[in-house]
This record gives C-alpha cells, structure tokens and sequence, in this order.
C-alpha cells in the first residue's frame, strides 16, 4: 500500500511548531522550522516574481507610448535636426530631464571624447603627408611613420588637422 504524503500547509507547520516547542523537542523544532522557511522562501520568491512580471509589462507599455509621442513629434517636425531624445524622471528626487540629441552618442566606456572632426588621419596624411612638420625637417608622413605611440601620432594629427585648418 503505498502511502502519498501532502504536503503541510504552513498554518499546520506552526502548530506543529508550537506543541514541539511546548513539549521541548528541539530536533522537531529544527526540522519544522527548516520547512517554515522553504515556505516562506517559496511565497517570497513567487511574490518577486509576480511583481517583476508587472513591472515588465508596465515598461512595455510607458515605451510604447512614449515611442507614440516621439513618432508624433517626428511627424510635426518639431525633433527636425535631432537624433534622439533622452528622458529620464526620477520620482524620488522628483527630478525630470529632458535632452534633444545632435550628433552620435557615444559609447559608454572606452575612453575619450569621441571624433571631433569628420575627417580621417589617413585622409589629412594623403593631403598634406609630404609636407613639412613646422621646422622638425621631416614631413607629416615621415613623423606619423616613425612612432607608432598613440601620443605621438596624436600630435601630428592635431598639427595636420592645423594645416587643413581645422584648428
């Protein structure tokens, strides 16, 4: 014959609880408790879960809405000019900002400011790469050429962007 076991409610675990703590068997308390807390554990868990379920479908829908406006906006051709929006409003400081983009993001990390002028190195050495570098008595090619340090190729692309006159 075999036997199913059910599982106990947790109102059935805490009466067990209380007679184990009433008669002092401290084995039955470790082990009621230990399953007290696999409840608890499980509800918790379940609770977590519901409420990032929720939250994601609110972010689904802010976005769609928010996506809704933009694209009306677009549309009006009041964002002509722009490449983007950043928003952001933080309730608890009770903090609302708003930026119209130019230009590309740039990229979190990585260092620097990003390209500044629209123009390659390799594109300013095919211009002006025989020329003179100021008194140095080698050319912007020869200089660029002759270190590879990103220090050293940086400066001749600062004074190469000088003789095109960008700076």
């Amino acid at each position: 014959m075999t036997e199913e076991v059910k599982a106990k409610s947790k109102k059935q675990l805490l009466s067990e609880m209380k007679q184990a703590m009433d008669s002092g068997d401290f084995k039955a308390v470790s082990k009621v408790s230990s399953e007290i807390a696999k409840i608890v554990a499980t509800e918790e868990k379940a609770e977590k879960d519901a409420k990032l379920a929720a939250i994601e479908g609110l972010t689904k829908d802010v976005k769609s809405r928010f996506d809704g406006l933009v694209a009306d906006l677009n549309r009006e051709g009041l964002l002509d000019g722009c490449d983007g929006v950043w928003y952001s409003n933080d309730f608890g400081e009770k903090l609302t900002t708003c930026r119209l983009l130019k230009g590309a993001t740039r990229k979190a990390g990585g260092g620097g400011g990003g390209k500044k002028f629209n123009i390659t190195t390799n594109e300013l050495l095919a211009k002006h790469g025989s020329e003179m570098m100021g008194d140095s008595g080698v050319t912007f090619q020869e200089a660029y050429d002759a270190n590879t340090d990103g220090n050293s190729r940086y400066k001749v692309r600062m004074k190469l962007l000088k003789a095109e006159g960008l700076s």
